[in-house]
């Protein structure tokens, strides 16, 4: 079991120096897909995703807005039958649509807007038919496997049904900034950089 706040707590003992710290958690699971071939994948995380617009009553969604978004699902990348050109990634829409798309001159271009579903509340990520033919490389690496991410609702991650929980320390990233309020610096006050554990979107 993963404890958000037993972590946090071992870094701001690490040294004197840190006075507190803003540590974000993402889920990843990784699936071997059967290339050449049409088929359905279910990708259990069985922890809830975090859902930027679930409690939102009044929002106009639209496939223009869904573009501006981060998302709560990603991947590596893969290319599928059909385009052999395209790298193509996985996304969602926020209301629990699973999409593909490819990167052209910067802009995410939608090759499928329904390839899936995304079940915020169980954590569960399912395929329609998808032909995967060839798997890019992951983080440099060849590989057989596609890695799904996703943005937990909880910091607390629970592994469950004999999974096992290990720390992605390749994609793990650290910035250092210094406290002004800290050290006394006189623009303090104004220039402090206050940075929330998760940003709505929207």
């Amino acid at each position: 079991m993963y404890r958000h706040s037993k972590v946090t707590g071992l870094i701001d003992n690490t040294d004197t120096s840190i006075t507190s710290n803003v540590t974000t958690v993402r889920m990843a699971k990784k699936f071997t897909p059967t290339l050449n071939a049409s088929t359905l994948y279910t990708i259990n995380f069985d922890n809830t995703f975090y859902n930027p617009i679930r409690h939102r009553d009044a929002f106009t969604y639209s496939e223009a807005h869904a573009k501006t978004l981060a998302g709560v699902v990603s991947s590596s990348g893969f290319f599928i039958s059909g385009d052999a050109t395209n790298e193509m990634f996985f996304d969602d829409d926020g209301t629990g649509t699973l999409r593909i798309y490819y990167i052209s001159a910067g802009e995410r271009i939608y090759q499928d807007f329904s390839a899936g579903t995304v079940d915020y509340e169980n954590g569960t990520i399912v395929t329609t038919g998808v032909n995967i033919t060839t798997v890019s490389s992951v983080d440099g690496i060849a590989s057989t496997q596609i890695r799904i991410i996703a943005i937990p609702d909880s910091n607390d991650i629970i592994p469950k049904r004999n999974q096992v929980l290990e720390i992605d320390f390749v994609n793990l990233t650290v910035t250092a900034e210094v406290d002004t309020v800290a050290t006394g610096d006189s623009n303090a006050g104004t220039l402090y950089n206050a940075s929330p554990s998760q940003v709505p979107l929207g």
